[in-house]
C-alpha cells in the first residue's frame, strides 16, 4: 500500500480505522478507501510524504486530511490524547503490515462518526454489533468511557445485547 509505504519513509506512526481495520478485525465490509490515523503534529509532514507518492490534498481540516490520486484516502488526525492514546495501542493483526487500532477503540470512532453524521448511523451500529459478536471479550469499561462522551452508553449497551 502506498500510504504505507509512503508514512513509513519518513517514520510517521499510523494505524488503519475504517473498513480494512474492520477486516484485520474478522468483519467484511466493502470500502472504497483506506482510512488511517496519524498523530496531528505529523500532518504537514504527511502531507509532503504522501504527495510525493502520488495522492492529491482534496480536502483538509484540523481533523482530517483527504487525499485522491493514487486512490481515496482518509487520514484522521489524533489531536488530542484521547485519540493519541488509541494510535499508541495499536497494533498489527494480520498478514497486512499495518498497524490497526483495538477494536474498542474503533468502536469509540464510529459513534463519534454516527454522532458527527446521522448518514452514517445505521452502518456504523451494524459494524458495533458485529464487533461485539466477533470480539466478545472487549473492555465493556473502555467501550463506556467512549460512549459517554456522547451520551450513547444505552445504545452500546442495547447493541451488544441484540
Amino acid at each position: 500500500m502506498k500510504a504505507h509505504s509512503a508514512l513509513d519513509s519518513v517514520q510517521i506512526e499510523h494505524a488503519l480505522i475504517g473498513g480494512i481495520a474492520l477486516a484485520t478485525l474478522g468483519l467484511n465490509r466493502a470500502t472504497a478507501d483506506v482510512d488511517l490515523m496519524i498523530d496531528g503534529e505529523y500532518k504537514e509532514k504527511a502531507k509532503e510524504a504522501l504527495k510525493k507518492e502520488g495522492f492529491v490534498l482534496k480536502t483538509e481540516t484540523k481533523e482530517v486530511l483527504h487525499f485522491e490520486g493514487t486512490g481515496y484516502l482518509d487520514i484522521l488526525l489524533a489531536n488530542r490524547p484521547l485519540s493519541k492514546e488509541m494510535l499508541k495501542n495499536s497494533v498489527v493483526r494480520s498478514k497486512l503490515p499495518i498497524k490497526c487500532l483495538q477494536p474498542e477503540d474503533i468502536i469509540g470512532l464510529k459513534i463519534q462518526a454516527y454522532i458527527n453524521d446521522k448518514s452514517r448511523e445505521l452502518q456504523d451500529k451494524a459494524d458495533i454489533k458485529k464487533l461485539f459478536e466477533t470480539h466478545p471479550d472487549m473492555d465493556m469499561n473502555k467501550i463506556k468511557k467512549y460512549a459517554e462522551l456522547f451520551n450513547q452508553w444505552n445504545v452500546v449497551r442495547r447493541l451488544k445485547k441484540d
